[in-house]
């Protein structure tokens, strides 16, 4: 006869499917792991998402600067005289000329030093908070000398048609319509359409 020997059976084997203690934990464990991906996840796309963000405002504000650079560039041109052979010149061979603007000392001030701020040579495009400062800083301080200026001229920030505007067209009816209709009409001379 053979010798049969049984083998114990191994209840706490970790190959057990049914084993009680895994069962338990499998609802943190999965929360755990999914969490830890969610986070990582969201940490990477958060970071893209701010990159683009940032690159985006930078070129906006890099865009609004160099648009006052021209500007100032387009003053500081129409405030010198011109000789009047020059003008001459251009008027023969058919040249629009904007007009020139008067010798005002406040204004060729005001033009130089717009000048100065929006020259892009003078300005660090590096990403440090320092720098990031005293560029916002410049954008501010030139949108604020534009306004000066284009009051000082007469003209508005932007027209329809890309020319300089001359003022503000204020208290403009739009139409000749009763008075007290109750339409949007009624409200076209208004101080909050402006």
């Amino acid at each position: 006869m053979a010798s049969t020997q049984s083998k114990p059976l191994n209840t706490h084997s970790s190959a057990d499917p049914f084993d009680m203690s895994s069962l338990l934990t499998l609802e943190d464990t999965l929360y755990t792991t999914a969490y830890a991906q969610g986070a990582s996840d969201g940490s990477r796309a958060g970071r893209i998402e701010g990159r683009i963000f940032g690159l985006e405002k930078g070129f906006e504000k890099f865009a609004a600067l160099g648009e006052l650079h021209g500007r100032s560039v387009v003053w500081g041109a129409r405030a010198l005289t011109t000789t009047t052979a020059a003008a001459e010149k251009e008027q023969q061979e058919g040249m629009e000329r904007m007009p020139n603007l008067s010798q005002n000392q406040r204004l060729v001030n005001n033009v130089t030093l717009l000048h100065s701020l929006t020259d892009p040579m003078t300005f660090s495009t590096e990403n440090t908070e320092e720098a990031v400062a005293d560029f916002d800083d410049r954008v501010k301080r030139a949108g604020a000398k534009a306004k000066v200026i284009e009051r000082i001229v007469g003209e508005t920030g932007k027209s329809p048609d890309g020319s300089p505007a001359r003022g503000k067209a204020r208290n403009v009816k739009l139409n000749e319509g009763k008075k007290g209709d109750d339409s949007i009409e009624d409200f076209a001379g208004s101080r909050l359409l402006r």
